[in-house]
């Protein structure tokens, strides 16, 4: 005798992902993708090229003393972003109890690590009155990421209800 199984949540097992959800998920799966990208193409080469002697030459121009720090925080920091994101998208996928927490600390840190180098490369580096419009753009929408999704995760029942594992 042949015996279906029901494809309806039973109450027994958590929900799968679904909802709203489907974007974070989306947006988790292409934010190491991006990371990986941007140290591929922006940090790595101003490191490891002639545009690391111009940033930390004192007679260059362009010279200014936080030049070299701040790549080297931006190395640091997408690094790690980036190894924490692939743990994220792991839990994620693995349902995991945790994920509402790390998720909750992901947004919040890469807000503020994206806030200081916004403050840093406009009111420091740049020495003209224009405002570097890459720097906001990736403020704003980190800023509007964090203000949508840590709400949704401490309040949607959905969240509760699906990570449990």
């Amino acid at each position: 005798m042949n015996v279906r199984q029901s494809d309806h949540n039973d109450g027994n097992s958590n929900p799968k992902i679904g909802g709203w959800l489907i974007l974070c998920a989306i947006g988790l799966v292409l934010y190491p993708v991006q990371t990986l990208f941007s140290l591929v193409t922006e940090i790595i080469p101003a490191i490891f090229s002639d545009n690391w002697a111009t940033l930390t030459s004192p007679t260059d121009p362009g010279y200014h003393s936080l030049w070299a720090p701040l790549v080297i925080a931006e190395l640091v920091g997408n690094i790690c972003f980036f190894i924490f994101s692939i743990f994220i998208v792991a839990f994620f996928f693995q349902q995991r109890r945790c994920v509402v927490k790390l998720f909750i600390f992901f947004l919040i840190a890469n807000i503020i690590f994206v806030g200081s180098d916004y403050i840093i490369i406009n009111f420091f580096l740049i020495r003209t009155n224009t405002i570097n419009m890459d720097a906001t753009i990736n403020f704003v929408r980190t800023v509007v990421a964090g203000a949508i999704w840590i709400p949704y995760f401490i309040l949607s029942k959905r969240v509760s209800k699906t990570f449990v594992n």
